[in-house]
């Protein structure tokens, strides 16, 4: 069998700076020893001429991999890829399902000619499905030379390895849940800042060590539900892995109780007393899972890429080669069948928000869709389709320049930080838009001559809108069969070119060009008059400004008669009283059918009754003001339409331990109306601010902190409670002299002001998230100030 002359590979592989940290490294090279397992691999790592390359090796295939998000690399520059045609070309996607960097590698493929691709990610299809068809998987694997049993003692009742943010849920939950009860050993992430930075990090033989002297160790897949490596060295070191259930997983042959353990935070409590109380079937599971991971994902069962060279080079004109599963045998079928390769769908939250946030943008419900795509941003930040979204959103809204703030990073990340050939085909397309939304005509028209070569749907068409509206006589055929295009790693819903005119004009007449909207809808297509169906499409939005303008008009109006407004304001407040106290005087039967209620609909009943007194914020609030025996806390710009701020109010009522409450926000009549209710309360103290601020709004709003810090004695807040009203919107983060607070509350995350202050805040090194939940009240997080010197400890715990 030694004997036997293995097929040449030629592998270019991006040259990594050796300050990497060590276990990045370490994976790069367990992929070379895998692929050396089939074939006699030729590493290239400096930039070549490809004809040279080959007439130099003669390969029988070459692979060429990109470089992912790792900018400390040297990226290659490949001459003359076309030549020797008869030599298979294969790219490797060695990158996150969500990595901002694949409009590079698919701009990398296309310029070397390469259409048929291999991803680590089991979930890539799912993620950049215009590429699907021609993707295929070689799954994660462990070196069963590192990851075996050592005999080491179980002395580790749960081990929690790796990073804790906001990209991995599901570990979050179970970390919070399983530590309070369970003794734990935390191995923390120090993330990817080269070996000085990642010296203190655990990796290879002492991380293999470390997992087999444990019980239990969790592992998620993100936010994707992706089977990532630890999924395979934890039960390959022998110990019982806890892991979110997903259809990744179940394909790689795990199962419930059998060779691992699917919980979430809350069953798996339960499952873990179990087991500790039942030893032989913990046992049981954790040989079991040893078994699977040494008998079918060790690097000698990934022979994907031996077994396609094996099938293509006798393929025949009329067969292509499919895969049917991660883990299954490639197979050659009949193109005529139309048999294609399947991928497993994992529905990880980040597309699930996706996919709601496109159902929303259809049905033109744009602050609910922008309120999704932020909260996807908030568990991936550097994942682009979200990105690109908010940028729709922004045109829909009648706000270009906010369009162009989305997709201008995105355009430079590609084109000044990868250092990419061309950008992303529908994001180059929709900054033509943003720039016709803003009436650039002739500018719209010099981005569409760039890049002649980059072709897709909706590139296309907006080159051929552009060139009508300019009767410019170069021709772009609108047409929709993307197939024949550069591939995008945006999946924008389908329409036909009528309906995504409609949209055109739409977002035209949003951002007040009119005359544009009125050009492109009766323009000629064909030597026929293109007319849309649907002249009121536009009536919603018209709508919406209507009833806008009333909801202005009618908040500046004030009562004529104060008296008598002064005398309903006191009725209302003495029969909500007597109210409140009858509904506290009846019995338990009737408040209980009634919380029921809110829980359906909503919270609808006054404070002392209302459900909304155990809402997961407020408790929150509450426990950390009687830890750290809050005195003071500040308020600035919270939300007065949900109520929030006359909640925090009821709560600091409530707890009575001379606290006072600071509330900064504009004048206007809910905040009049809050200030009425709480004239007599010394917990609450109000401060307004001008309704009409713009440049002074940052001078006003820090005098307005001096003076209460001033007339308080106060050095340091307590609390600070941020909304993300337009009194805060206008001012520079880093101007803020009121982070200094022991804690920082944000309100809203899940919009562009929230998402701001929340990226501000992850990225100091004075703050630590303390607490967080993106699905409630729109999104919130708690940030804890930490002195320096324990940050490094807390950080990444």
């Amino acid at each position: 069998m030694e004997n036997i002359t293995k097929p040449k590979l030629v592998f270019f592989q991006p040259k990594h700076d050796q300050n990497l940290p060590n276990f990045t490294l370490l994976h790069r090279q367990q992929h070379i020893k895998c692929l050396s397992e089939f074939f006699e691999v030729i590493l290239i790592h400096e930039d070549c001429d490809y004809q040279q390359i080959c007439d130099k090796y003669q390969p029988d295939l070459t692979l060429f991999e990109n470089a992912g998000n790792i900018l400390d690399c040297h990226r290659l520059t490949i001459k003359n890829t076309h030549t020797h045609p008869q030599v298979p070309k294969l790219g490797l996607l060695n990158a996150d399902a969500w990595c901002n960097s694949r409009a590079v590698f698919l701009s990398d493929m296309e310029r070397w000619g390469i259409g048929t691709f291999f991803s680590i990610s089991i979930t890539a299809a799912e993620h950049t499905p215009e590429i699907a068809e021609n993707l295929f998987v070689w799954p994660n694997f462990i070196d069963a030379e590192i990851y075996r049993d050592y005999g080491e003692s179980k002395i580790v009742p749960v081990l929690f390895t790796g990073a804790n943010y906001a990209l991995y849920p599901w570990r979050q939950k179970i970390f919070k849940c399983v530590s309070q009860y369970y003794p734990s050993l935390v191995c923390p992430h120090l993330g990817y800042g080269g070996k000085q930075a990642t010296a203190r990090m655990i990796y290879g033989e002492r991380y293999a060590r470390t997992i087999n002297a444990s019980w239990f160790v969790p592992a998620c897949g993100t936010v994707a539900k992706e089977m990532v490596r630890k999924h395979l060295e934890i039960p390959a070191s022998r110990a019982c892995l806890i892991t979110e259930q997903s259809s990744a997983l179940e394909a790689a042959g795990f199962v419930d109780m059998q060779n691992c353990v699917f919980a979430d935070e809350h069953n798996v409590l339960d499952k873990l007393d179990y087991l500790f109380q039942n030893q032989e079937e913990l046992e049981s599971i954790i040989n079991a899972g040893y078994q699977l991971a040494h008998s079918r994902h060790t690097l000698k069962q990934r022979d994907q890429i031996f077994q396609w060279f094996n099938l293509h080079k006798n393929l025949k004109p009329h067969q292509k080669v499919i895969q049917t599963s991660p883990f299954e045998p490639l197979i050659v079928v009949e193109k005529a069948s139309r048999a294609i390769n399947s991928h497993i769908k994992c529905d990880g939250l980040n597309s699930m928000l996706i996919h709601q946030g496109d159902k929303e943008l259809e049905a033109h419900q744009y602050d609910k869709a922008e309120a999704l795509y932020f909260r996807c941003l908030y568990h991936v930040g550097i994942m682009h389709e979200p990105k690109l979204r908010l940028a729709i959103c922004s045109l829909y809204k009648g706000n270009a320049e906010k369009a162009l703030e989305w997709i201008i990073p995105s355009i430079k990340c590609i084109l000044e930080v990868y250092k990419a050939f061309d950008p992303d085909p529908v994001e180059w397309a929709y900054f033509i838009v943003a720039l016709l939304c803003l009436g650039k005509l002739e500018e719209a028209k010099k981005r569409c001559d760039e890049f002649p070569n980059l072709s897709h749907t909706e590139l296309d068409r907006v080159r051929w809108i552009v060139n009508l509206l300019t009767k410019t006589n170069k021709q772009h055929v609108a047409s929709s069969d993307w197939r024949v295009y550069r591939a995008s790693v945006h999946h924008l819903p389908d329409r036909n070119l009528s309906e995504w005119t409609k949209n055109i004009c739409l977002m035209l007449r949003a951002c007040s060009q009119l005359s544009l909207a009125s050009n492109l809808e009766v323009i000629s297509l064909d030597n026929q008059l293109l007319k849309l169906s649907d002249r009121n499409s536009n009536s919603s939005a018209r709508e919406v400004l209507k009833s806008s303008e009333i909801q202005i008009i009618s908040s500046e109006v004030m009562p004529k008669n104060a008296k008598l407004r002064n005398n309903r304001v006191f009725i209302r407040s003495e029969l909500r009283k007597k109210f409140l106290k009858k509904i506290q005087q009846t019995s338990h039967k009737l408040i209980s059918p009634l919380n029921l209620l809110e829980a359906k609909y909503g919270y609808f009943l006054p404070f002392p009754i209302s459900e909304i007194r155990n809402d997961e914020l407020l408790s929150t609030i509450k426990r950390l003001i009687k830890e750290e025996n809050a005195k003071n806390l500040l308020l600035i710009g919270v939300s007065l339409d949900k109520g929030m701020a006359e909640l925090l109010l009821n709560t600091c009522q409530e707890i009575a331990q001379g606290i006072t409450v600071f509330c900064i926000n504009q004048s206007s009549p809910q905040f009049t109306k809050l200030q009425r209710r709480y004239k007599n309360h010394s917990t609450a103290k109000f401060y307004q601010l001008p309704i009409n601020c713009t440049n002074s709004f940052t001078i006003d709003i820090e005098n307005c902190i001096g003076q209460i810090k001033l007339e308080n004695e106060i050095d340091c807040f307590d609390m600070v409670l941020m909304g993300t009203s337009d009194v805060v919107s206008n001012i520079e983060l880093s101007d803020r002299n009121f982070y200094m607070s022991k804690f920082f509350i944000l309100e809203g995350i899940n919009t562009l002001q929230g998402y701001k202050e929340y990226q501000y805040l992850s990225s100091t090194s004075t703050y630590i998230l303390e607490s967080q939940n993106p699905c409630l009240r729109n999104g919130y997080a708690i940030f804890k100030r930490i002195d320096r010197c324990s940050y490094f400890l807390t950080k990444n715990l």
